[in-house]
């Protein structure tokens, strides 16, 4: 009797085991997710800078509007509107907080630093992360009748400076100091006043951007700065208006002298 061979599988390099035929194993799974992650990565970090930038810009294009904003107001009007006050009761038609209104009363501001009065302006209420606009005025720019208001020889006094020391300065001082400051506390937002719910955020910790919190006449404007940085946190995003071209337009438009 004759014996016959069985036929023989052929062996090749594409070949698998039952097992392997299956999928993919446990280890190359993992080195396919790894690679993955590298990947997202890669893509995820540079994705949120641009997120970031382009929050930055909306915002200083937002407060470059409320610029023009002030400009025209004071063309139409022949001063500069008053802050929205952010707190304190409601005396008077014109003297209700985060209403987006000027607050006046007798001619005079009631508050020289406050919220941007967005409804009075017709601006934006509120940057990109959802805070109010912080603006502050110098008083003789602000006076309406039945005082006197601004001209050519009234002083101001706001400064901006690179730190809360104020080594260096932005503007230059009293009488031709900036008239008004208006400002995005960033998005951190600590410091602001929140859009929804009227309440403030909690203060900043940085000397630079308390500075920017504190109601006195000094503004710091310098380059964005993250925590555990030597300078300090920092990234309010800061403008102001100039006298000379407040002036200049005024003039032009022969409200002044």
């Amino acid at each position: 009797m004759s014996l016959r061979r069985q036929p023989r599988t052929p062996v090749t390099a594409y070949t698998r085991s039952p097992e392997r035929a299956a999928g993919f194993t446990l280890i190359e799974l993992a080195v396919v997710l790894f690679i993955l992650t590298l990947l997202l990565s890669s893509l995820l970090v540079p994705l949120g800078t641009q997120i970031n930038q382009s929050n930055i810009n909306t915002t200083q294009k937002s407060l470059d509007d409320v610029k023009e904003a002030l400009i025209g107001f004071a063309l139409a009007n022949g001063y500069l509107p008053c802050p929205d006050k952010t707190s304190g009761p409601t005396t008077g038609p014109n003297d209700t907080p985060n209403d987006g209104a000027e607050d006046v009363a007798g001619g005079l501001c009631v508050t020289q630093e406050g919220n941007v009065p967005w409804s009075t302006l017709g601006v934006g209420s509120a940057d990109v992360w959802g805070n109010r606009l912080r603006y502050r005025v110098v008083p003789a720019f602000a006076q309406r009748p039945p005082g006197a208001t601004f001209s050519l020889s009234s002083s101001a006094n706001l400064r901006l400076c690179t730190t809360a020391a104020c080594t260096t300065t932005l503007t230059s001082s009293a009488p031709n100091g900036a008239p008004a400051v208006i400002l995005s506390h960033g998005k951190n937002g600590l410091g602001a006043i929140n859009s929804v719910t009227g309440a403030a955020n909690p203060a900043p910790s940085s000397a630079d951007e308390l500075e920017n919190t504190n109601s006195d006449t000094t503004f710091v404007s310098r380059a964005a700065t993250d925590i555990g940085a030597g300078a300090g946190e920092f990234d309010d995003i800061v403008a102001w208006l100039s006298t000379n071209i407040l002036l200049n337009r005024m003039v032009a438009a022969g409200k002044l002298p």
